[in-house]
């Protein structure tokens, strides 16, 4: 039998079926962790508006509404005195996920930094594919990440 050289074609099909099924397996696992940073990373925006809301009340003496928009999956910043925004984010264009939640949607902090008591308790959950996360905001202004 002569020497070869070289491979056959139906080693090289192995070869090649081989490598697409790993490349598949390493996609599915990106597009999965990809998927729980996006929530984690609107889940930590979010709590950062909500202590920006209450700085921005404490600097400037004066009261400061917290805005959560669940239907354009925004959350706003602005002044209660004249309506002008101080700080806004899209967390469907900026992090791809979906805001859902419970109860009122806003907040007012007072110039003592917390809030003025007007709104209720509710629930914000940030939610990209099977991950979500969600945040509690109490009546008096405490957000916290809970589950």
């Amino acid at each position: 039998m002569p020497n070869r050289k070289g491979f056959t074609l139906l080693e090289l099909i192995i070869v090649i079926v081989i490598g697409t099924i790993l490349s598949g397996i390493v996609l599915l696992a990106f597009s999965q962790v990809q998927g729980q940073l996006a929530v984690r990373n609107a889940n930590a925006s979010f709590l950062s508006l909500h202590s920006q809301a209450r700085a921005f009340a404490v600097e400037r003496g004066e009261n400061v509404r917290f805005v959560v928009d669940r239907d354009a999956v925004q959350v706003r910043v602005e002044l209660v005195s004249s309506g002008e925004v101080l700080n806004s984010l899209s967390f469907g264009q900026e992090f791809d996920v979906t805001m859902t939640g419970s109860g009122s949607s806003e907040l007012v902090f007072t110039p003592r930094g917390v809030a003025d008591g007007s709104g209720s308790r509710f629930t914000v959950e940030f939610v990209r594919g099977p991950r979500n996360r969600t945040v509690e905001v109490l009546q008096l202004g405490q957000a916290r990440e809970i589950g």
